[in-house]
């Protein structure tokens, strides 16, 4: 099981870096144009998929029932529901994208909704092997998957495909994937039907379609806003941002999904300091997360230009905004994990709910009066007055952990990596060219947060290399 979390750990992580290297590339050959009609298309694709199966594939994955008997059911049901919507939003397309401010963008739609049908026919065939701890197996798919998929989305985009290269890149990922998963001779299942399992079934599955699309909505809803109110050149350019802004997500927000979980279960069952143990957790995460929220706040014009080219410059602005939460987010992935780990899902679901509600008026204010900026400060303004506060109250109930601790273990990081980043500011100001002024101030940057925080590094190191940097230290 351990090794199962640590490869979906460590193989999410290294997906989310290389796309990341991925869109750099991909982001020199395309104008910010192409890159907000697919961002339309892809918004349309998580609604329809997060019910395309109507959650009744999780059921497979649960121990505590008989594959073999429901299965042949499960794959009935995933394969008419996400064949059937499919259809569906491929014959609505035009209307679809034209509803959300971007008619240009319903080809790409109409080529997703490929993907969508596909989801049914390897619904259980992933759900199994995620049954079975083989996440070996998946991380294999999806790293075959990347790499084909990436292959033909530069190639498509050195066409000249526009938006439509994005959309068969990710349908010719998907169907390499779920190839790949139906190689072991334990996922496979022929279709059936038994129709006294439907009832349960659904039962349990729209439940979990209604909480998947309601996440969907909450991520989403930036996008649409900025497809109808402000058009496709601004919802590129957002969405390059978002994107930079998400690194330290990508960078240790898999591990987090894989491992805080289980870590946080063991010192339950073994009666250990929980308290301690998400104190540490929220200083080690902000460690990592908080000098990277300030790099990407200091350099987000240098940075763009450097990497994504010099098109993209007018990203820097709202970057800059939503570096800052880029930090707070991972902090609520660590807390919302600790919430599971408590048993306590409902929480979740209140929380999204809460968060749509307070974010779609807030975000209207904030793109009404200040453009792609307010998009970014409405997330920032729900995240610190919505999310972190409930997250938070629910851990003080059920753990006993002091608000006081958790902003002490904060104090440190936070204070670091300000100093850090105006020393950076202050050093490069005047330094041209641009890639070069990126170069020095990470360096200074860097030297200076990590000498500023070595005593939480020093905790990090294995035993026996710190005690030899305490003999250095001595002689």
């Amino acid at each position: 099981m351990r090794r199962g979390a640590l490869w979906a750990a460590g193989g999410t992580m290294i997906m989310r870096v290389s796309n990341v290297l991925v869109m750099v590339v991909v982001a020199r050959l395309v104008a910010p144009e192409v890159v907000g009609l697919f961002a339309i298309a892809v918004t349309v694709h998580a609604f329809v998929v997060s019910i395309a199966e109507l959650g009744i594939a999780s059921a497979v994955a649960r121990a505590d029932l008989d594959a073999d008997r429901i299965a042949p059911t499960v794959a009935t049901i995933a394969i008419a529901t996400s064949v059937g919507l499919g259809i569906l939003m491929a014959s609505f397309a035009d209307v679809i994208a034209a509803a959300l401010g971007a008619a240009a963008a319903s080809d790409a739609v109409r080529i997703l909704a490929i993907s969508v049908a596909m989801i049914g026919p390897f619904a259980v065939p992933g759900a199994l092997l995620q049954r079975q701890f083989r996440q070996d197996l998946v991380f294999r798919a999806t790293a075959v998957s990347f790499v084909v998929g990436s292959a033909v989305l530069i190639g498509l985009s050195v066409a000249g495909w526009g938006p439509e290269g994005f959309a068969w890149s990710r349908v010719v990922g998907h169907l390499v994937a779920g190839i790949m998963l139906l190689i072991p001779a334990s996922a496979r299942y022929w279709p059936g039907f038994d129709r006294g399992f439907v009832g349960p079934l659904l039962a349990f599955g729209l439940p979990l379609a209604a909480a998947n699309l309601l996440s969907q909505l909450v991520a989403n809803i930036d996008y649409v806003f900025i497809g109808r109110m402000l058009g496709v050149v601004d919802l590129g350019l957002y969405t390059l941002a978002f994107g930079v802004s998400m690194w330290a997500t990508a960078i240790i927000g898999a591990m987090l999904n894989g491992l805080v979980l289980p870590a946080i279960s063991a010192v339950r069952r073994d009666d250990g300091d929980v308290p301690a143990a998400i104190v540490n957790a929220t200083q080690l995460v902000a460690w990592v997360a908080f000098p990277l929220a300030a790099c990407l706040f200091v350099f987000a014009e240098p940075l763009i230009v450097t990497l994504y080219g010099d098109q993209w410059r007018e990203a820097a602005e709202v970057l800059r905004v939503l570096a800052c939460y880029g930090g707070i987010s991972v902090l609520g992935l660590l807390y919302a994990n600790i919430v599971i780990a408590f048993g306590r899902t409902r929480v979740l679901l209140g929380v999204q709910l809460a968060v749509l509600a307070v974010l779609a008026p807030v975000m209207w204010i904030g793109i009404t009066f200040w453009d792609l900026p307010g998009v970014a400060a409405a997330h920032i303004i729900v995240a610190a007055l919505v999310t972190l506060p409930v997250y938070l109250t629910v851990l003080r109930h059920v753990s006993g952990v002091r608000l006081t601790a958790m902003l002490r273990a904060l104090m440190l990081p936070s204070a670091a990596a300000i100093a850090a980043g105006l020393l950076a500011w202050a050093v490069t100001v005047t330094v041209q060219p641009e890639w070069l002024r990126l170069i020095i101030g990470l360096v200074v940057g860097a030297a200076s947060y990590t000498f500023a925080t070595r005593k939480i590094l020093l905790r990090q190191l294995p035993t026996r290399w710190r005690r030899i940097s305490l003999r250095r230290r001595r002689q």
